[in-house]
């Protein structure tokens, strides 16, 4: 069922996949499968985000993060962080987006996982390039360009030449700009 659930999810057959997640939850909820229910309550968050549907979104991330929180799981404890982060930014409540990506991003650092810390740390970046803040956001874009280099991760290095082109676009840094749209275009 969770498969099938996975399969419209990638189909944007949003609904089925929902409903086919929600089976597979009710099922590992009866069998005190822990783990695997904090993963469909996971992907039906996701669902709900894609949706625009984010008080479910959020409803459901939390108690996939509660269940992760008991089975001390980082790599749930992590994706869940991140993702509540997510919402808020999309909500634009940059204050709690940005508690979540920390907090995401402590997680991500205990277990090592340098894809998930560079992407946190551009996530990072952008709330601060949304709340004016260019030197952090500038510093954050930076250090996951870094990683992004070092894990050899093209298109997160294209994604964060881009943003950092941005910020010295709205900066009217347009020699800069420029140098950074053209590193990201290439």
């Amino acid at each position: 069922l969770g498969n099938l659930g996975i399969y419209y999810y990638y189909k944007a057959d949003y609904i089925s996949a929902r409903d086919y997640h929600l089976k597979a939850l009710k099922i590992n909820e009866e069998l005190g499968n822990k783990n695997k229910t904090a993963k469909h309550l996971a992907n039906i968050a996701i669902i709900y985000d894609i949706q625009g549907d984010s008080p479910n979104a959020l409803d459901y991330f939390l108690k996939a993060l509660r269940i992760n929180e008991g089975l001390n799981n980082k790599e749930g404890i992590g994706a869940n962080l991140a993702n509540i982060g997510i919402v808020y930014a999309k909500q634009e409540d940059y204050s709690k987006a940005i508690d979540y990506y920390f907090k995401a991003l402590t997680i991500n650092e205990e277990m090592g996982d340098e894809r998930g810390i560079a992407i946190i740390l551009g996530n990072i970046g952008l709330i601060y390039w949304h709340q004016g803040n260019y030197s952090k956001a500038l510093d954050y874009y930076f250090k996951s360009l870094t990683m992004k280099e070092k894990l050899g991760d093209k298109n997160g290095i294209a994604a964060n030449l881009g943003n950092i082109g941005i910020i010295y676009d709205d900066q009217k840094e347009y020699t800069k700009a420029l140098d950074y749209y053209f590193r990201a275009l290439k």
